[in-house]
């Protein structure tokens, strides 16, 4: 019997896991922290924008075998530049998807799903199992390990400032802002966990915490929120690029693997795929390399447009919102079928020389 080692028990290690079970392989499971899950309660989002022409929930099922439950669909986004509100519309603009410890987080939903046993407060050592397992992979939501192996170098650097927050929510809405005197070329956004209860965070670019937190701080003097805040964290996010994506028989996913989505920061997505197609190269034999072929595409495209962000100021988000907000434009972006993210890299030259 194949002996595998996974390094990490979040949604990434779980969901390879779950894809080395279906082929009849019960890894080991190692996790340094006492549970499974992020450490903080707060809601994700995935956009059917950059999901095309797949429907998230669908794809996961068909392809991986995920059977995911959302907290809801997104059916409005309201997006905020210094001047101006846009509202829009659809039937399913994408979900939202509770992460933490909850009963119904994504980590709940996908440890609920498998027979492994976790071995809980164990800190591995990535070297001593690759000579004890015949593959290990390493998901353990760091960049430590790819970067020891040299197969690791940084695209972009964040630290998410953000709050639960009390007050009345619309579960159907996600709520973003542009502003470049506390976003930079990042953004901030609301998204529900409850009719009365919100993740509101900040993702700040290339910023000390000390300059994060005075960037939060001016997020609440201008945009006046209302609401009340039960709690504060504060995470670093490091987005980097990894190849090759295997090295021996050591195996990377998640955001050691550099899936960490470098344009809205989620990465949801991403790191499930990561994790399921490790486990398939393992099980099967092929390539990992191969399999991930189509989703280093993608990757490609989100970094595509978060570059695009990079160095416009407020002037140029109040034109592009504008653009966007046009009704003939509104519908083609969002309410179509049609691949945007894979077209619209190719857009991206046109619209830096529409800034310039």
């Amino acid at each position: 019997m194949m002996r595998v080692a996974v390094i990490g028990a979040g949604i990434s290690g779980l969901a390879c896991v779950h894809e080395l079970e279906r082929h009849g392989i019960e890894p080991a499971v190692f996790e340094q922290k006492h549970r499974s899950g992020e450490l903080f309660d707060h809601c994700a989002a995935t956009l059917e924008l950059f999901t095309r022409p797949y429907d998230a929930l669908d794809y996961l099922q068909s392809k991986y075998n995920l059977h995911l439950r959302p907290i809801s669909k997104i059916k409005r986004i309201i997006m905020n530049v210094p001047t101006k509100t846009v509202p829009v519309k659809g039937d399913n603009l994408g979900y939202f998807f509770l992460r933490g410890h909850d009963p119904v987080s994504i980590e709940t939903q996908l440890f609920e799903s498998i027979r492994s046993k976790v071995n809980f407060n164990f800190r591995a050592d990535y070297a001593e199992l690759a000579r004890q397992f015949d593959y290990v992979v390493v998901a353990n939501g760091q960049y430590d390990i790819s970067r020891t192996l040299g197969i690791w170098s940084n695209t972009y650097e964040t630290y998410l400032i953000g709050a639960i927050v009390i007050g009345d929510f619309d579960l159907n809405t996600l709520v973003m802002w542009l502003n470049t005197r506390y976003a930079k070329s990042a953004y901030a956004y609301l998204a529900p966990l409850e009719k009365n209860r919100a993740f509101l965070a900040l993702v700040v670019p290339y910023s000390t915490p000390e300059q994060a937190r005075e960037y939060w701080k001016l997020f609440w003097e201008i945009e006046k929120h209302p609401w009340e805040i039960v709690y504060e964290v504060m995470v670093q996010h490091i987005a980097g690029f990894v190849y090759p994506h295997q090295v021996g028989n050591i195996l990377l996913v998640g955001v050691a693997g550099g899936f960490l989505d470098p344009f809205l920061g989620f990465g949801v997505l991403a790191s499930l795929q990561s994790g399921a197609l490790a486990g398939r190269a393992v099980a099967t034999g092929k390539k990992y390399e191969d399999l991930l072929r189509q989703l280093k595409e993608d990757m490609k495209h989100s970094l595509a447009f978060r570059q695009l962000l990079k160095g416009v100021d407020n002037s140029d988000l109040n034109r592009l919102v504008s653009l966007i907000g046009k009704p003939g434009i509104k519908q083609f972006i969002y309410n179509t079928n049609i691949d945007f993210a894979r077209w619209g890299t190719e857009l991206i030259g046109r619209v830096e020389k529409f800034f310039n």
